[in-house]
């Protein structure tokens, strides 16, 4: 068995700048569609609340790219996902509420990294060490994500850990709609007998 290598996050995946709106995001018809906090669920993106924006500055912002890795940059709660396209040619960004990098290894899977920054207690917590509370708000620094320590299985490794996490997800969201299912029948039951 190849043995696991460590590297740290910056030495995986490449940094690119989020697009800075310097005021609310407003709504157009035409535009690019800019994912912000609000539509992530579960680590996947909702993307019937996906608003599409017009951009003012001439500059052209980095688009997003099937395994580019959302890592959020303030918030309650430190999350990291990856970006999925709903198979639509729009262009698409993400917010500044994000640190944006790609991976840059053919022997790195980005789901790998998302999992591990998302489930991995020691990582977790040093993301939490290095937060600073701005307002309520943590702000979670990109130099402690950067310096983080990954643990780099062989690729074969990697795949069957995501294959492994996504049965898992899968499985409580069946479990989750099941509950619904059975909630929404004893409510119906219920409401029969004050008829």
């Amino acid at each position: 068995m190849k043995k696991t290598t460590v590297k740290k996050f910056k030495q995986l995946a490449t940094r690119y700048v989020p697009y800075s709106f310097r005021s609310r995001i407003e709504a157009t018809t035409n535009g690019v569609r800019v994912i912000q906090p609000k539509d992530i669920k579960d680590e996947q993106i909702q993307w019937e609340s996906v608003i599409t924006t017009e951009l003012s500055s001439k500059k052209e912002p980095e688009y997003l790219q099937d395994g580019d890795l959302l890592i959020l940059s303030k918030g309650l709660k430190q999350q990291a996902i990856v970006f999925k396209s709903d198979d639509s040619q729009q262009k698409t960004i993400c917010s500044n509420m994000y640190h944006h990098y790609r991976v840059n290894r053919d022997d790195v899977n980005p789901h790998y990294l998302a999992f591990f920054l998302n489930h991995n207690s020691r990582i977790k917590n040093q993301i939490e060490v290095g937060a600073k509370a701005s307002i309520g708000v943590k702000v979670y620094s990109r130099e402690t994500i950067e310096d983080l320590q990954i643990p780099i299985p062989s690729k074969k490794e990697q795949d069957t850990i995501v294959a492994l996490h996504d049965n898992i997800k899968q499985q409580q969201q069946h479990y989750q709609e099941l509950m619904d299912s059975n909630q929404a029948m004893l409510s119906s039951i219920a409401s029969q007998l004050t008829k």
